[in-house]
């Protein structure tokens, strides 16, 4: 692993373990995209561009189309790549700072960004939604409320909606963290969206560790859809 990248690993697991202490589970992401100074670099899951899986998915699938939310959009690629191939986008983040960059990445997008609260959404996103996209968020909710972040995110599926999942696997030889991210295992993900339909379950290893994507550990690509 890149020496930088370990020492922000490093970083973001002591930020974790004092918010965690505090009862703040998730004040370490404002604190991260705040002290990043515009630096993407200092953003671990940062590309810069949108997830080559979600676009991979997507094109995949010209049927799945309509409006979109990004769960936990950090510095938005995702959500304007969604925007330009005809989404109706909501992106959110629990991170202010992470949204007003976004906004000055993207000062002429039509993305509705928003701060928001996975566990304290907006009334009128139930139900709303063509595809909800959650890439690397389920796996840093502790354990005790990831069960509940999972139903949450159900919840905002109109009646044939696709939740589209991307995330690290949790397998025999995948040694699991003290603090964030946590690996998920395919029986959790499975019995955690078992009303909704499978709709593929696919393991990868990232070809490409330098952004976004470290260390190389076995990860999933899985969605399910509302019928």
């Amino acid at each position: 692993m890149d020496e930088n990248l370990e020492d922000i690993r490093l970083k973001i697991q002591k930020m974790a373990e004092v918010a965690e202490s505090k009862g703040e589970p998730f004040g370490w992401f404002e604190e991260l995209y705040e002290n990043a100074n515009r630096q993407s670099e200092d953003v671990p899951w940062a590309r810069m561009e949108p997830h080559p899986k979600l676009v991979e998915w997507v094109a995949n699938r010209p049927g799945v189309n309509g409006k979109a939310l990004v769960v936990g959009c950090g510095l938005g690629d995702d959500a304007e790549w969604l925007e330009e191939i005809g989404f109706e986008v909501t992106a959110f983040d629990i991170s202010k700072s992470s949204i007003d960059w976004c906004r000055e990445r993207f000062p002429h997008s039509s993305v509705n960004y928003c701060v928001s609260d996975l566990f304290a959404p907006p009334k009128n996103w139930m139900n709303e939604f063509d595809l909800i996209v959650e890439i690397h968020i389920l796996q840093v909710i502790p354990e005790n409320i990831r069960d509940q972040a999972a139903e949450k995110m159900s919840l905002f599926l109109n009646d044939n909606g696709h939740l589209l999942c991307i995330g690290r696997l949790l397998e025999m030889d995948v040694e699991e963290q003290p603090t964030p991210p946590w690996p998920l295992g395919q029986v959790w993900l499975e019995s955690r969206f078992q009303h909704l339909q499978l709709v593929n379950f696919t393991r990868f290893i990232s070809e490409n560790n330098n952004v976004g994507d470290f260390p190389p550990l076995p990860r999933f690509i899985a969605a399910w859809k509302k019928s």
